[in-house]
């Protein structure tokens, strides 16, 4: 399966050079038996008591620098053929990542998905070269296995029946070796979410030690499996490694001690067989030692694929380019948007319903501004997602205008969105406003009241190391520089100063409504209840009967 996914990487799409790649491997592999011959025949002379003559030297240093230029040729060829499918793989993985639904990107977790694009992708750019450095070995094998043949062929079955049992020895254990390390994948998974739970939690474990001394034992516990996983495993390569060593001796043993049996009062072949035989040690030690790297490849590849595989099945359906459907920015004339009877469940990795929310009848109206309230876990974060089609409803419908909106336009109508959610991520620039002008960004720092603590320099502020009140300022700098028709806020005044958050509620969304935006904020700020057109309550995932208020309300 390993071998089946590394031809598939290697040789799917174009294959500019290939035949290069082949004419230089076997011209490799001529040219490195033919300097064993070389060498026979150098040996050979002075074995007679002769002169090694210049024209032997000159066909040996021709013949050497053919075998250097071809091999180093071939090596070069295969590092950029390996780093350019590998870049490709990955870029085409992140693209399906940034497609995919959220609720497949929860599921996945942050730690699978940085050990499968980051860790595995990092693995094979390095080792997958050496893997193709191996199988030149084998190229250069088969010539002195055929050279062999020129001298003997009951040596070339002797010794090829020994390196085909020992190659066929490693494939089998490589199999054994691949099934192992899909365990070592997942256990590195688990112990990178561990060890995030010290990073990101880390002030609430330095101020209660019973937590922190919990935490490290459950640590212990996840690297103490992997340390057992990985034990294993390298017992199976202390076997493989400890086998590899008593091949090179036993087929040196069989060459001098067995092979004399058959060629009695001919020790100038057996001469020459040996020096060949001790030539082709060199390639199969390079075969052998890359066992550990086919297996780690074929467990990454295979964990790559599995990931892409996923993401495929998962994605959101793309519009054809042929069919009928709403266009990018088609659904900002909208007048309502609503959710029909709209439920959605959450499913576990065996895809199991573990709750649903719904069904919930929620519109909103262009223009006005909307709160969600309710207490926690009543659905408010779900119904948000289910409006800016950050979810895709599993029962009833998502309608702009009365019509339901296809799957197929999630995406164009997910653009009328700019959303801060409480788990909000703010990026390392402002990506999307390459043409942004400073001056105008710089304005909003100053209206967000961060002059004092940040600036904007190069397509990015210059600190993002703030309070979470601080950083979800400049969060709704970046949501007002997005300027998009809808507004979506989740609990954002929650860790605002007194005056800041008067400032939000009087002003800010005020303002956004005076320029014809949408609104729709969840609040539990009863105290600017009044400053909103509607308030809808929600509980268990649905708007309470005649939870749906005006503002004054």
């Amino acid at each position: 399966m390993g071998q089946l996914n590394m031809r598939r990487l290697l040789f799917e799409g174009q294959q500019d050079g290939k035949r290069f790649f082949l004419v230089m491997t076997l011209v490799s592999g001529v040219a490195n038996a033919a300097l064993v011959g070389v060498i026979n025949n150098a040996a050979e002379t002075l074995r007679q008591g002769g002169d090694v003559s210049l024209q032997l030297v000159t066909v040996y240093a021709l013949v050497l620098a053919l075998f250097l230029l071809t091999n180093r040729a071939t090596l070069l060829y295969a590092n950029r053929l390996v780093q350019s499918r590998i870049e490709a793989f990955r870029r085409r993985l992140v693209k399906k990542i940034s497609r995919a639904d959220l609720r497949v990107i929860e599921q996945l977790g942050e730690g699978e998905v940085h050990v499968t694009v980051s860790q595995e992708t990092d693995h094979l750019s390095q080792s997958i070269p050496l893997i193709i450095g191996a199988a030149q070995s084998g190229f250069l094998l088969l010539f002195l296995l055929l050279y062999i043949a020129t001298l003997s062929l009951v040596s070339f079955v002797l010794v090829s029946g020994f390196t085909a049992a020992a190659l066929y020895f490693f494939v089998a254990r490589q199999k054994a070796l691949a099934t192992a390390l899909v365990d070592v994948h997942h256990r590195e998974a688990d112990m990178l979410d561990t060890l995030g739970h010290f990073t990101k939690g880390f002030q609430e474990i330095r101020l209660n030690a019973a937590k922190n001394d919990a935490l490290f034992d459950h640590f212990g516990a996840v690297a103490k499996r992997l340390e057992a996983t990985l034990l294993g495993l390298g017992n199976r390569w202390v076997a493989l490694i400890q086998f590899s060593n008593a091949f090179i001796f036993l087929l040196v043993g069989a060459v001098v001690f067995v092979l004399p049996i058959f060629f009695a009062g001919y020790t100038d072949t057996i001469y020459k067989i040996t020096g060949a035989t001790v030539f082709a040690l060199g390639p199969f030690a390079a075969i052998t030692a890359v066992v550990r790297l086919i297996g780690r490849a074929e467990a990454g590849l295979s964990h790559l694929y599995g990931l892409e595989a996923h993401l495929e099945q998962n994605a959101r359906p793309a519009r054809p380019a042929n069919a009928t459907g709403q266009s990018d920015g088609a659904f900002t004339g909208f007048s309502e948007i609503s959710l029909d009877q709209a439920t959605f469940d959450y499913v576990n990795d065996a895809g199991e319903v573990m709750f649903a929310a719904g069904p919930l009848d929620l519109t909103l109206h262009k223009g006005e501004i909307l709160f969600l309230t309710g207490g926690n876990g009543s659905g408010k974060s779900t119904a948000l997602k289910l409006l800016s089609g950050l979810y895709r409803v599993t029962g009833g419908a998502l309608r702009c205008d009365g019509t339901a909106v296809k799957d197929t336009d999630l995406l164009a109508f997910s653009a009328l969105f700019s959303a801060i959610f409480t788990d909000f991520h703010l990026f390392d620039r402002l990506y999307g406003f390459d043409d942004i002008p400073p001056q105008r960004v710089t304005d909003l720092i100053k209206r967000m009241k961060l002059q004092d603590k940040v600036g904007f320099e190069n397509g990015s502020f210059t600190t993002r190391d703030l309070s979470t009140g601080q950083r979800k300022r400049l969060a709704l700098i970046v949501a007002l520089l997005e300027d998009s028709p809808i507004f979506v806020f989740d609990e954002w005044a929650a860790d605002q100063d007194a005056n800041f958050r008067y400032l939000f509620y009087t002003e800010i969304l005020p303002d956004l409504k005076s320029r014809g935006k949408t609104i729709i904020a969840v609040t539990h700020d009863d105290q600017y209840w009044h400053c909103c057109d509607r308030r809808v309550t929600l509980d268990l995932g649905m708007v309470l009967p005649n939870g749906a208020q005006n503002g004054a309300a």
